[in-house]
């Protein structure tokens, strides 16, 4: 066989292994939104009914949700996008652009965009507070939210959520930490320093810390650099978050997934679906990225929720 008919089979042997999340992804749909005060990137993923994803952070941006999260683009039109001074969206760092109500509205202007008249939103982490924000204020545009491993709209369960992240903490990860932030690197915002930063925060928020590899972590520029600063103004603009009482106005159907190993509390989460208006909740067997370690559970409570919102 020549030269050209190895690397042939080699590419048919490849295109033969994909799985149906890898096909979604090699789809994927990329595009720049401009708005008055900033720009977008969004790429839109799969086919199906449609559901924007909203990142946690705040200050990070969608990548490290990819490709663990495609495996829903089977069935669903997955719309990430990057929000505003962070990743590939820009916006300038200043309070007139970075702020609640600049997020939420973002959310609305990018379903808009697309041509959605309804949408479902998936709010991981702190992306779960934009998304019950969006719902109090556009129930009209929704069809569903999904809150994967939510952080608390309060403060309730701060002490609790303390402890168990003093308890996940490692002599060795305490270490590292420190040895990380002194560099002159970490001062300067260098995306390699940073990102190493993300990985030890995040290994002792998994069910299985060796798996931290598996998380994509390698920051854009924009995002480490811009990331603290987005997060400040942010905080600014929100001030000392308590949505509890508001939760129970919020109508539109809502799954809550929540890992058993999370170190946000159980409790927390049984709470917040409680005191939505259709909320529910549903254990995977994970720490706090659901999509990653217990992929096969998040499938299933999503399909049965979709399937039992249609009847």
């Amino acid at each position: 066989m020549s030269i050209w008919g190895v690397a042939l089979a080699a590419a048919l042997a490849s295109v033969a292994s994909l799985t149906a999340e890898d096909a979604a992804a090699q789809r994927a749909r990329q595009g720049l939104l401009s708005l008055e005060d900033a720009r977008l990137f969004y790429e839109v993923v799969g086919e199906g009914a449609p559901i924007i994803v909203l990142h946690g952070g705040p200050g990070l941006d969608h990548n490290y949700l990819r490709p663990g999260l495609d495996a829903l683009a089977t069935r669903n039109t997955l719309v990430y996008y990057d929000q505003r001074g962070t990743g590939r969206s820009s916006a300038a760092l200043d309070s007139s652009a970075i702020n609640l109500d600049a997020f939420i509205e973002d959310i609305d202007a990018l379903r808009q965009a697309l041509g959605y008249e309804r949408v479902s939103l998936l709010g991981h982490s702190w992306g779960a507070l934009l998304a019950l924000e969006y719902a109090s204020r556009h129930p009209e545009a929704l069809h569903a939210l999904i809150l994967m491993n939510p952080v608390e709209p309060g403060a309730r369960f701060r002490d609790q959520q303390d402890a168990r992240q003093r308890a996940a903490l490692t002599v060795e990860d305490s270490a590292e930490l420190a040895t990380l932030t002194a560099t002159e690197g970490f001062g300067a915002r260098d995306p390699a320093t940073v990102s190493q930063v993300y990985r030890v925060m995040f290994r002792q928020a998994l069910r299985d810390r060796s798996r931290i590899d598996e998380l994509e972590l390698d920051l854009a520029e924009p995002t480490a650099k811009n990331g603290p600063e987005v997060a400040r103004l942010l905080g600014e603009s929100m001030g000392e978050v308590d949505g509890w009482e508001r939760l129970g106005q919020i109508q539109v159907p809502t799954l809550v997934l929540h890992g058993r190993y999370d170190l946000i509390p159980m409790q927390m989460s049984q709470a917040l679906a409680a005191s939505l208006g259709q909320g529910r909740v549903v254990l995977l067997e994970s720490g706090h990225f659901a999509y990653l370690e217990a992929r096969d559970g998040m499938l299933s409570a999503i399909s049965s929720f979709f399937v039992d919102l249609s009847r």
